[in-house]
């Protein structure tokens, strides 16, 4: 047998969304996939073509997975490892076809990642050798964050949902703007972001969609939503699992379908987007709790990229803190050298906050050192938000200590709800506050997000 056709697998799955995802995610594994929808076409396929592995669905329209399973068996077909679908009423069903040979089986809903960590067990010569360690770092240089760069060019080859998982700060957003730029060839297509949870639940939808003169109190005219103008290009949804669920069904559609109306109009509007989504929570757990919709789980989960928090990839935390006293001294005219000293140092915290924390760190070590050389000691008192000695006024005498540290307050908050494009749930977990909090200090100083404004 040669080697192209031990890549060869066997899907059966009548569930159209369940085996496109299926489909897709195996191609982008380097796979090659015959997928079948009824027993019949499976049965057949399976006596005449050998195959490096069988997954299949246990429910099928004209007959069971099991019934394939054993007609297989009595006619000694040489079976090739099999995996089986199964949902949690067939458990006992799928023990059964484990103790006639099946390899293992899943139970839905289940993620994409878990089935090929499975597959990799259960027929581990199906995959090809690990080519990341050629890649020039951009993620970072981590093994973790090497194979996501990797997986990132296989995707930018296919126009695929993906789902990007990982606490806050880690860099999602980021890891979405690489997979874009692949695409990219003209650097011209738009890439749009959006916080599902910063938008209340009532303009969320006009914001993805858009809608017409006089749909609501307010509308004085047309407006474009973000899948409008994300046409071509990319739209990064962030925080997918704060939507509810009557957004999901909404967002299902456009992403099935590829089309959406305007809230309150009635012309379909066709689009071609990338649609790349984004949580720090479990989607599985929220499907079997019945907060998140099964079947736009495994429409967005085609390709599932986990990014893993900063503290469980430490090789990155020098490569990212050269990285930002590079790009601050760039963008400010002054020069910073971080010293090897101040590398360790940064490597042995724990980075609660992850990168966006480390940035912020650095950006904060820069502004307020005076000198040119971050070591331990500049960056530790930027980790801890410890201010520097007053500075002395243009008039000769020193600020008072109390204007002094209101100034700096003034200043980091607003740089930081510019940062996290005046969100302020995201900006009060950057600065460690409630959001109740940072209300306050924004009407202390005045602070206020300039598109409310115009």
């Amino acid at each position: 047998m040669s080697k192209e056709l031990n890549k060869a697998l066997c899907l059966v799955e009548d569930d159209p969304i369940m085996g496109e995802s299926l489909a897709h995610r195996l191609k982008l594994e380097g796979l090659h996939c015959d997928w079948h929808r009824d027993g019949k076409s499976a049965l057949n396929a399976l006596r005449h073509q050998s195959y490096a592995a069988l997954i299949s669905d246990i429910q099928l329209p004209d007959f069971s997975g099991e019934d394939l399973f054993q007609a297989l068996y009595g006619e000694q077909v040489l079976l090739p490892p099999t995996l089986f679908i199964t949902g949690y009423g067939s458990i006992d069903q799928a023990v059964r076809l484990l103790r006639l040979g099946a390899r293992d089986y899943i139970t839905k809903p289940f993620d994409l990642d878990q089935l090929m960590d499975k597959l990799r067990i259960i027929s581990p010569n199906l995959f090809i050798d690990d080519e990341w360690q050629d890649l020039e770092p951009v993620l970072g240089t981590s093994v973790s964050m090497r194979r996501i760069q990797k997986m990132a060019h296989v995707l930018g080859e296919y126009h695929v949902s993906v789902l990007l998982t990982g606490e806050s700060g880690v860099g999602k957003e980021y890891v979405a703007q690489y997979i874009h730029r692949i695409t990219d060839d003209t650097g011209c297509l738009p890439f749009i972001s959006v916080n599902c949870a910063a938008v209340t639940e009532t303009l969320l939808e006009a914001e993805l969609f858009g809608h017409e003169k006089g749909a609501f109190t307010g509308a004085v005219q047309s407006r474009r939503g973000v899948f409008e103008r994300a046409d071509r290009g990319t739209l990064f949804l962030d925080e997918i699992g704060e939507m509810s669920p009557g957004m999901q069904a909404n967002l299902l559609r456009v992403v099935q379908e590829g089309n959406f109306e305007r809230v309150g109009g009635h012309q379909t509007i066709d689009v071609d987007v990338r649609v790349i989504c984004a949580t720090n929570r479990d989607l599985k757990e929220m499907v079997d709790a019945g907060s998140f919709r099964e079947d736009l789980f495994y429409r967005i989960n085609v390709a599932h990229l986990h990014v893993p928090p900063l503290r469980e990839r430490p090789d990155d935390i020098g490569w990212f803190a050269h990285m930002f006293v590079s790009d601050f001294a760039k963008s400010s005219g002054k020069a910073w050298t971080l010293t090897a000293a101040g590398e360790d140092f940064l490597s042995k915290q724990s980075w609660p906050g992850n990168v966006r924390e480390l940035k912020h760190a650095v950006e904060r070590a820069c502004i307020f050192s005076s000198q040119a050389v971050l070591g331990p000691s500049e960056l530790g008192a930027s980790l801890h938000n410890e201010s520097p000695a007053a500075e002395v006024a243009d008039t000769g005498g020193p600020l008072q200590l109390k204007s002094y540290l209101e100034n700096c307050e003034h200043t980091h908050i607003l740089e930081t709800l510019k940062a996290h494009a005046w969100q302020i749930s995201t900006t009060a977990e950057a600065l460690g506050i409630s959001r109740k909090n940072l209300w306050e200090k924004m009407r202390k100083y005045g602070i206020r997000d300039p598109e409310t404004t115009r």
